[in-house]
């Protein structure tokens, strides 16, 4: 089973995916947009700050701990060491491209990943369910409009454990093409996208299901049950996470 990522490897992700240096509410943002890391706190923020200041070369403190990962560039504004970037330049990935969603469905991917829903806390959860639920459906669609500093990067999937097989799967179901599952860039482009545009048509179904319900657990249940009905005929895809 894939290892969760600590505190300290998703600030450093987060780091790299906003380009430099940032200050801590920024850090938190892009972990929660991204999906990173879940705080079972009250105060993530005060807990990340802490975190990220014990491992960073120019602050003192008494608690302090190695290896040093980051510094303080002004005040409260962090950025990577130059060998934290060195290493993790090094360390190698589940894939390149990263994953992105159409941006008319992000008022109801905010929707359903709330805390008032309570089901998908993380939005690399849902779209791997909805990818699967696209497929599932035969509704592939293309992502008309995409905000690119929205994207996923693969690692963050890497924490579930059947990535990238459910990728491979999809891509072999939908070309019926043993290419596809090659270490080409080609190959890699064609699954992502082929994985995208099922994400974005199970994001369709949903939102087409709960146009005249409300969006809550029992909701949620509903929709699980009617997809499982309709499930019989159609190329068995697992549809838990």
């Amino acid at each position: 089973m894939i290892k969760q990522l600590t505190i300290t490897d998703a600030a450093i992700r987060a780091l790299k995916l906003l380009g430099g240096p940032s200050t801590i509410d920024d850090i938190y943002e892009k972990i929660i947009t991204e999906g990173l890391y879940e705080f079972n706190t009250p105060t993530p923020e005060h807990v990340l700050r802490t975190t990220i200041r014990r491992h960073t070369g120019n602050v003192e403190r008494a608690d302090s701990s190695n290896p040093v990962l980051f510094d303080m560039l002004e005040d409260e504004i962090y950025g990577l060491t130059n060998m934290t970037i060195q290493t993790s330049k090094k360390t190698p990935v589940s894939g390149i491209k990263r994953i992105h969603r159409a941006s008319d469905k992000e008022d109801f991917i905010r929707a359903i990943t709330s805390d008032q829903v309570g089901v998908f806390k993380e939005i690399w959860k849902l779209l791997l369910f909805a990818a699967q639920i696209g497929m599932s459906n035969n509704r592939r669609e293309s992502l008309i409009n995409i905000e690119s500093g929205k994207g996923i990067d693969q690692s963050t999937f890497g924490n579930c454990p059947s990535w990238p097989g459910i990728v491979y799967l999809l891509s072999l179901v939908e070309t019926e093409q043993s290419e596809l599952l090659s270490g080409t860039q080609e190959a890699e482009d064609s699954r992502i996208t082929i994985f995208q545009e099922y994400a974005n048509g199970g994001l369709s179904v949903m939102l087409d299901f709960f146009k005249d319900r409300p969006l809550d657990l029992d909701g949620i249940l509903a929709f699980i049950e009617s997809q499982t009905i309709k499930a019989a005929a159609i190329p068995d895809l697992e549809l838990s996470i």
